[in-house]
């Protein structure tokens, strides 16, 4: 496996002030959105869903995006410092173990609690029912998922970007043939062969359950990449090949949406819809010569597609519920480029807004424990 060369340039300094801008900007957009999300005057664009990309969808990909620059540069700071096999190692299994503290500091404070049963209604089933309700949905919170995603891609921190890049196009392969086996109806909670085996039958999950981790990996390894192209293009120069980078995923990922279309029910017959309700991922092309190239394009992004008495719901449409491939890409692209922006005006043109530089900091204590480092 080849490995990079880490230079330390960015994390010797003392804070990146797009990153820091950046990230408080994330906090306060989530704090606004889901504040606002349930009212019912909110705009469409700021509440969350299940069946394209609006305003709202675009802030935890935001931030897990930081976590990932954070993560590299802190892990880069503290390579450099160790230098030796056995030294790696060791930070290895210290990462790996404030990780897993910050899964179970989750835990604590957003899936226990409540969800726990009463003495009296104690009993194995109940127990095992809870287990895997738990590991199935209820454990993946935000803090959880950053910590389970820097442990899935701790063995790839040492590689290139141009190798982590190509994980990020596998991890999706993945992450699609496991929606078509069972993920799609196990995150949505329809039968599937894996309950049978994980417990949870009829539980929903969201951000993507137990499986999404392989989904949200991607996205903070675009945010180490992101650090690597500030590495190699420092200032003004990274601001394009960010910006670049990130069109370039938002058009695969818009692109591969374009796949939502083939679910269209208008002019079907039952038993077609029935085949397209059967199959979420793998949709019949059989149509696809009777109609207009202009007819087999997805709505654009921030944009409502029709009700599903129109469109069969489906993997391709950018749904953060399963955090279906179209949603990765999109929203990955989306953040990158949105920090080329924040990179051209914090670090080129040096504008700073002041209230995010505390709200960055208040939530990056729960995250920043991870590695020991905050930047």
């Amino acid at each position: 496996m080849s490995k990079s060369k880490i230079t330390t340039p960015l994390a010797s300094v003392a804070r990146i002030t797009s990153l820091d801008q950046f990230r408080g900007y994330s906090v306060a957009a989530m704090f606004v959105v889901n504040f606002v999300q349930h009212m019912d005057v909110a705009h469409q664009t700021l509440r969350h869903n299940n069946t394209h990309f609006s305003y709202a969808d675009s802030i935890m990909p935001s931030f897990i995006l930081a976590c990932g620059f954070a993560y590299r540069m802190a892990f880069a700071k503290l390579l450099a410092k160790s230098g030796l096999e056995f030294a790696r190692a060791q930070l290895r299994r210290r990462i790996f173990v404030r990780s897993l503290a910050l899964i179970l500091l989750s835990a604590m404070f957003f899936s226990l609690g409540s969800k726990l049963f009463s003495w009296s209604d104690m009993s194995a089933s109940n127990a095992a029912k809870f287990a895997a309700e738990l590991l199935k949905a209820n454990l993946w919170e935000v803090l959880a998922i950053i910590g389970a995603c820097q442990i899935f891609i701790l063995p790839l921190m040492t590689t290139t970007y141009k190798f982590r890049l190509a994980a990020v196009v596998l991890l999706s392969v993945l992450h699609t043939l496991l929606s078509w086996s069972f993920n799609y109806d196990f995150v949505y909670g329809r039968p599937n062969w894996m309950d049978a085996y994980f417990g949870g039958a009829g539980k929903r999950a969201w951000d993507g359950g137990c499986f999404g981790i392989i989904a949200w990996s991607q996205i903070m390894l675009v945010g180490t990449i992101a650090y690597d192209m500030m590495q190699r293009w420092p200032g003004s120069k990274s601001v394009r090949k960010l910006i670049v980078l990130g069109t370039l995923m938002m058009i695969m990922g818009y692109s591969i949406s374009c796949l939502t279309r083939l679910y269209d029910v208008r002019g079907l017959s039952d038993d077609q819809v029935h085949s397209l309700t059967r199959s979420p991922v793998f949709p019949s092309f059989a149509t696809v010569s009777n109609r207009p190239c202009s007819n087999l394009l997805a709505e654009a992004p921030f944009v409502a597609p029709p009700s599903t008495k129109e469109r069969v719901a489906n993997y391709w449409q950018m749904d953060k519920r399963v955090v279906s491939v179209s949603f990765v890409l999109f929203s990955s692209g989306f953040a990158l480029a949105l920090y080329g922006l924040f990179v051209l005006a914090c670090d080129v043109h040096n504008w700073n807004i002041e209230v995010f530089v505390p709200l960055a900091r208040t939530r990056w204590q729960l995250t920043s424990f991870t590695t020991g480092h905050s930047d």
